[in-house]
Formats: structure tokens, C-alpha cells, sequence
């Protein structure tokens, strides 16, 4: 009995063992999975100085893609890649989608290729900025190759000189920056005009600036041929009587010699590389003045928030604006002497918020009936001191 069960015992178990054996899964092996096909490329090259023939050392290149279709305007902010170059002017650009690139670079001091780029795929490009786009080099990048471009950088011209203000002090942390007067023709390589450009200015998009340090000196660099006015942006504090729904500080905008209307600005013409350090520049602040009043309403409703607001009769771009406060007064801070025209665009009762934001439809709260009133202009005259008492009545709007 025993050896019969033993047999019958190791029998079962060979069953099984074969049993398992013939259920068991099929293990298949795969092949290793591929790597997917290269979609980048590389860009490499070197980047001189047109006035020294050396590598410019720690440039930015930028690679803009070429907008695609007949149309070569598009939008600045597509497909971009960049990379900085080495000690010996040397860059290289990995990883970079295939296509069509502008290739473009930038160094202080030198006009900056961007910005041609910038301009010529704004949607309302100028002819000569869409020339000087088509000037650039424009580098192919194929899927797993290098592309080499060579770019040379013009050196801009300089415009530099002193800020004072008006007691003969050196005026130090203003903001200086040029915009354009003109458009002049200059060549592709030299960068085209500012006006060319629409206002792009070398090193910097939408504005080229610095700031006056603490001697009151400037310099601006990397400037394309052009003509220029010289800009200041002085941030002062706003009169103590101001409403309360008043800003804290007012910027101010003045022009090279220290002009308030851009009329009145000195032109500064540039050849390409031309370096103007003679540029004086006075603040003289004390020299404007204050224009003060109430806004009410010929019905006895309370006006109480909108906006007061004179226009240059000679400079339109010359404007001042203050709210109006809760009790109908405002004030318009630091207006030079001309002839002005002053509207009310936009008055209201008194909202919520203390006469903050006021646009004139009665939103102060829930229960504030919707007013309306008739268009108000008329002409006032600032001369050799501050004008109180500019009070204004506005008749409501008619009915329908």
C-alpha cells in the first residue's frame, strides 16, 4: 500500500507539472522600439564687428522664423531660437525646429538686427522696413544637419550730454530715450532710420532709453541713421489739494533742451557711427503750473467722479487729465503756458469708491439713478501762474 501510494502521488504531480506546462503563455519578444525621426536641426556661425573686424564677444543671436506663404508679414512672436556667442564670436544654435529662419544678432553699442525683424513683420510695415527685412540673412535648418550663418554687426551712433534741473543741479535717475522726427533714407546695412522702423529704436523694442546717473549724464548707443527728438520722463508727486481720488505721482514727458511740447524739441540729426556728446538737457519744472476748479451740474445733481481734461491747441500730443473728486473739485497738474481746449468726457455722480473710476452712467451703487450730460468743451488760457476757479457747469443730456 504504501509503495502504491507513493506511485500514484509522484503520477498526479507529473500530470499537473505537464498540465501547467501546456497552459502556459506564449512569451513574445519584440524588437526594440526605434527612435523617432530627427525634427531639429543646428545652426552654427560667427558673429564680427563692422568697425573693428574682431568677434563680437557675447553677442545674442536670435533665429526669427520666416512667416510662411506670399505674405512675409507675420507676427514677431512665432517660431524663435537663439544662442550667445563665445569668446571668439563663435555661436551655436541647438535644437532648433526645421524651417526657414531670419538670422539676426544683438551687442551693446551696435544697431540691433532685431528690430528690423520686428518691423518689417509688423502688419503695417513701412516699404523700407520691409526692404531691410528682406536684406537679412535668412538660414534654411533641415532635420538632423548643421546650418552655418555669418552675421556682421554695424556699429550705431551715440547721442550723450548732461541733465540738470533748473537751479543748475545734475538731474540723476531720469529716464532719457529717443523717438523718431522723420523718416530719412539710410541703407539696409546701416540699419534703416528710426522712422523707417516705425519707432523701433537699436537696443531695445518699442523705446531705446537709459537713465541719468548721478552726475546727470547719458548715453545712448547701437542708434540707426536718423533724426531724433530727446525724450525725458520725470515721475513727480501730485499737488497736496489734489481729490483724494487723485494718482500719487504724475509722469511727466519733456524734450530736449527742456521743452514741454514736442513741437518746440530740438532735432538731432545722425549719421551712421556718429557720436553726439554735447547734448544739453534742463528740467525746469518750476516753470508749470496748476489748473484748478469744480465740475457741477446745472440740474443741482451732485457730480462727483469722470475726469477733467485740457488738450495744447498747438500740440495735441500735450495733454493733462485729473479725476474728479467727490465734491466736484479737480486738479490738473503741472500745464506749461499756452491755450488750451478743456472737456469733461465722462462725468457721473459720485461712485462707490469715493470718486474713483467714475465713467459717467450713474454705476456709484445700486441706487444711483443713470445720468447722462451734454458734451462740454471750451478754450482756457494758462500764462505766468497757476489758474483757480475753472469751474464748470454741465447741462444734462436730452431725453428721447
Amino acid at each position: 500500500m504504501r509503495v502504491f501510494r507513493g506511485v500514484a502521488i509522484a503520477g498526479c504531480a507529473g500530470w499537473l507539472m505537464c498540465a501547467a506546462a501546456q497552459q502556459a503563455p506564449q512569451i513574445q519578444v519584440l524588437p526594440p522600439p526605434q527612435a523617432p525621426p530627427a525634427v531639429t536641426g543646428t545652426v552654427t556661425g560667427r558673429i564680427l564687428c563692422s568697425d573693428t573686424q574682431r568677434p563680437a564677444r557675447f553677442a545674442d543671436v536670435t533665429l526669427v522664423a520666416v512667416p510662411s506663404g506670399t505674405d512675409t508679414r507675420g507676427r514677431f512672436g512665432g517660431q524663435r531660437a537663439g544662442a550667445r556667442t563665445d569668446l571668439d564670436g563663435i555661436f551655436t544654435a541647438t535644437d532648433v525646429a526645421v524651417g526657414d529662419y531670419y538670422a539676426t544678432a544683438t551687442a551693446t553699442g551696435y544697431i540691433s538686427q532685431n528690430n528690423v525683424v520686428q518691423a518689417g513683420l509688423s502688419p503695417d510695415a513701412s516699404p523700407d522696413a520691409l526692404a531691410a527685412l528682406a536684406s537679412l540673412p535668412v538660414v534654411h535648418v533641415s532635420a538632423g544637419t548643421s546650418s552655418t550663418v555669418n552675421l556682421t554687426l554695424e556699429r550705431g551712433a551715440v547721442i550723450a550730454g548732461k541733465m540738470t534741473w533748473d537751479d543748475g543741479s545734475p538731474a540723476g535717475g531720469v529716464q532719457v530715450s529717443v523717438v523718431p522726427q522723420t523718416a530719412q533714407t539710410a541703407s539696409p546695412q546701416q540699419g534703416i532710420t528710426l522712422g523707417g522702423l516705425g519707432g523701433f529704436q537699436g537696443g531695445g523694442f518699442g523705446g531705446f532709453g537709459a537713465s541719468s546717473d548721478d552726475r546727470g549724464q547719458f548715453r545712448l548707443t547701437g542708434l540707426a541713421a536718423g533724426v531724433y527728438l530727446l525724450r525725458a520722463t520725470v515721475t513727480a508727486p501730485t499737488a497736496t489739494n489734489a481729490p483724494a481720488s487723485s494718482p500719487r505721482n504724475v509722469t511727466i514727458t519733456m524734450f530736449a533742451p527742456g521743452k514741454v511740447r514736442k513741437t518746440d524739441a530740438t532735432v538731432i540729426t545722425l549719421s551712421a557711427g556718429e557720436e553726439r556728446d554735447d547734448v544739453q538737457f534742463q528740467l525746469d519744472l518750476r516753470a508749470l503750473h496748476k489748473v484748478s476748479g469744480r465740475v457741477e451740474a446745472v440740474s443741482g445733481s451732485t457730480i462727483g467722479s469722470g475726469n477733467v481734461r485740457i488738450t495744447d491747441s498747438q500740440d495735441s500730443s500735450l495733454t493733462r487729465t485729473g479725476p474728479i473728486g467727490a465734491d466736484g473739485s479737480y486738479v490738473l497738474n503741472y500745464v506749461p503756458d499756452g491755450t488750451y481746449t478743456l472737456t469733461v468726457p465722462n462725468a457721473g455722480p459720485p461712485s462707490a469708491a469715493g470718486g474713483r473710476g467714475g465713467n459717467g452712467r450713474g454705476q456709484g451703487g445700486s441706487n444711483t439713478p443713470s445720468v447722462s450730460y451734454q458734451p462740454f468743451q471750451e478754450t482756457l488760457t494758462v500764462s505766468d501762474g497757476d489758474v483757480t476757479g475753472v469751474n464748470v457747469e454741465l447741462a444734462p443730456a436730452a431725453t428721447k
